[in-house]
């Protein structure tokens, strides 16, 4: 009986053991997240670039809370990806994660497979990229905003003149060597 077992318990291991690692993509979708709805945000309905800040490092649309409140958790917990069906206006998405060590000095780059429709990146309160549309892939180069050796804040601010928007697929942090394209 103790063999079969054993045989058992080994199986499994084996099994648990024979997913595919890449040591170079760190899903964010697994990590805690806050989503809060900014009602007292200022939003215009007609989304354009305009709606964007101009990527200076300047927060043209800053949590109306504060980024301190929002760093704390204000909001509610929720999974990536997660979306409000009837909700209109704005909504942020925070997490706070840490960087693997093997990858200091490497190229980073956020990868979302959807969100929106309007979509501000901010990666320790600045700005580092935006994306018009809703379900629609898009990556964010963060290699010169990132910190290699301490906690970093990824909030998102969702812009939603209808309802239905937020992050609708899953988020993750890829890295290369810098001189390579991602």
């Amino acid at each position: 009986m103790n063999k079969l077992l054993v045989f058992v318990w080994w199986g499994a291991f084996m099994v648990s053991c024979s997913h595919s690692f890449d040591s170079n993509v760190l899903d964010l979708s697994f990590y805690q997240w806050n989503q809060w709805l900014d009602k007292d945000a200022v939003w215009d309905e007609n989304l354009s670039p305009d709606t964007f800040g101009d990527n200076s490092g300047l927060s043209k649309n800053p949590p109306s809370c504060g980024w301190e409140v929002l760093h704390r958790g204000n909001g509610k917990l929720v999974r990536i990806p997660s979306t409000l069906d009837d909700y209109k206006g704005v909504s942020w998405y925070h997490s706070r994660f840490t960087l693997p060590e093997l990858w200091e000095e490497r190229k980073i780059v956020f990868s979302f497979e959807g969100a929106g429709p309007a979509t501000e990146v901010y990666l320790n309160e600045i700005l580092v990229g935006y994306h018009l549309g809703i379900n629609t892939p898009f990556e964010v180069n963060v290699t010169d905003q990132i910190y290699y050796t301490r906690d970093n804040h990824l909030s998102v601010r969702i812009t939603d003149p209808h309802g239905g928007g937020g992050i609708s697929g899953n988020i993750s942090v890829r890295s290369s060597e810098k001189s390579h394209e991602l």
